[in-house]
């Protein structure tokens, strides 16, 4: 997500973390760098001088009494961030054990379709009941479009495709619906053009007719600092509550969608980051700037695994400790990691920002095919893989459609990872390292953590 600018900024804190003081010259070569990234992102030009003008004010001229001037300036540089690409939170709207309607709005192409399908998967996964109402009467197969998308989710969706009156169809089928026992309906409105006065008529009808909880804009991150028309004009016409950035992933103009949004004083509520239906995420500001800018989302990590349910048992935890975990051991957790997400995603929030994409697909792929040629392995296999010989590694290579070079790769790297495993807990009983990748880490645990990353390509 915006990683040319995240590399952009996290070399440009790099910067000012490696020198031994700071002067006034440093702080303008850090004013130069953040410009630049900004405004290659597509954030508007007077945000950008807005924006490092307050820093390089501050910088130069605060008084500091105990605090590094570098950390001081770091912090600067997060809180403006903040400020200009994250913006107040979006105040939740959504009551649970209440009737909840999301009136979903945008004009055509911002991906509205595909968002009420990654939304209603994100509102069941919290534990409500989620139906889906089209009123889409203009787009050819709009609802049997959505009829695909949801039910691939369990997520039933209301419409009728012989109606051409959305007025009527959002009254009729939403209260469907709701007698049907959903919690949360979203409803969908055509997609339309700022200019068609007819359909920014009916949609305002529509919310006026609905009273939904909230009105929430969907807009395609790649139309940069654009998206501000779009929000004001769509925020004239309905009572805004939120916004969705759509396509980060594919996008150095997302900055600019963001800071858009911001500027246009409407708070954003999620972002996408895939075409996949989990790649979706509330959107947290200082989390967000704090990924972009290289900083660890440890927290952020620590609940997505929760939510997922990923987490080892403590006896599984001391046996991997110990360097005695097993194939099904690792299974579990290749598994886990699957639910939590793709493992790019994984390493972003981990601060592993500049790692190479080559790496992260290796690492990936890596997952997958062992994961496949676990499968294809018994569970006395798994329990005990010295049994796993010639024989055995041809069963599984078939059953795998992997070759034998894979299988082995992948049992000469458990191998490692248990012995590296128990390397791990025995410097910590002697007191050499703290946890993997959190600050005041010892040397031993760091030259760890780089065999580690080496070995296993992560």
């Amino acid at each position: 997500m915006l990683e040319t600018l995240g590399r952009s900024l996290d070399s440009a804190i790099r910067k000012i973390r490696r020198l031994p003081q700071i002067d006034k010259d440093a702080i303008n070569a850090l004013i130069q760098d953040l410009q630049r990234a900004l405004l290659s992102s597509d954030v508007k030009v007077e945000l950008v001088f807005k924006m490092t003008e307050n820093i390089k004010k501050e910088a130069m001229n605060t008084t500091l009494q105990k605090a590094k001037r570098k950390d001081f300036i770091i912090k600067l540089v997060h809180d403006e961030l903040i400020k200009t690409l994250g913006g107040k939170k979006a105040p939740i709207r959504i009551k649970p054990g209440k009737k909840n309607i999301i009136l979903l709005v945008g004009i055509q192409g911002s991906g509205k379709t595909t968002t009420i399908g990654k939304l209603s998967q994100f509102y069941k996964s919290k534990g409500y009941k989620v139906a889906a109402v089209t009123t889409d009467t203009y787009r050819p197969g709009a609802y049997e479009q959505l009829v695909q998308l949801t039910k691939q989710i369990g997520v039933k969706c209301y419409g009728n495709p012989k109606e051409k009156n959305a007025i009527k169809i959002g009254v009729q089928e939403t209260k469907k619906a709701m007698n049907d026992g959903n919690e949360l309906i979203i409803v969908d409105t055509a997609g339309r053009h700022k200019e068609e006065k007819e359909l920014m008529k009916e949609m305002a009808v529509l919310e006026q007719k609905l009273k939904p909880n909230e009105v929430c804009l969907v807009i395609d991150g790649s139309i940069g600092q654009q998206a501000y028309n779009q929000a004001e004009v769509f925020a004239k016409t309905t009572s805004l509550g939120s916004i969705i950035v759509t396509k980060l992933d594919g996008t150095a103009k997302g900055g600019g969608a963001l800071s858009a949004c911001v500027a246009a004083n409407i708070g954003i509520r999620f972002i996408g980051i895939g075409e996949k239906i989990d790649e979706f995420e509330e959107f947290e500001p200082t989390t967000f700037i704090g990924t972009i800018l290289g900083i660890p989302d440890l927290e952020g990590l620590v609940q997505r695994v929760q939510e997922a349910e990923v987490m080892p048992d403590p006896e599984t935890v001391k046996r991997m400790m110990r360097g005695k975990f097993t194939l099904e051991d690792l299974y579990q957790q290749l598994k886990s990691i699957k639910k939590v997400g793709k493992f790019k995603q994984i390493l972003a929030m981990m601060g592993g920002g500049n790692i190479p994409d080559a790496l992260k697909d290796d690492a990936e792929k890596n997952i997958e095919k062992w994961r496949v040629v676990l499968d294809s392995m018994t569970a006395e296999e798994k329990e005990s893989p010295n049994l796993i010989k010639k024989s055995r590694k041809r069963r599984i290579a078939i059953g795998s459609g992997t070759d034998y070079a894979v299988i082995n790769k992948m049992l000469d790297q458990f191998r490692q990872m248990k012995k590296m495993m128990k390397r791990f807990t025995q410097m910590r009983q002697k007191g050499k390292g703290g946890m993997p990748g959190m600050p005041g880490m010892g040397k031993g645990a760091e030259q760890f953590m780089k065999k580690m990353s080496k070995d296993f390509k992560f």
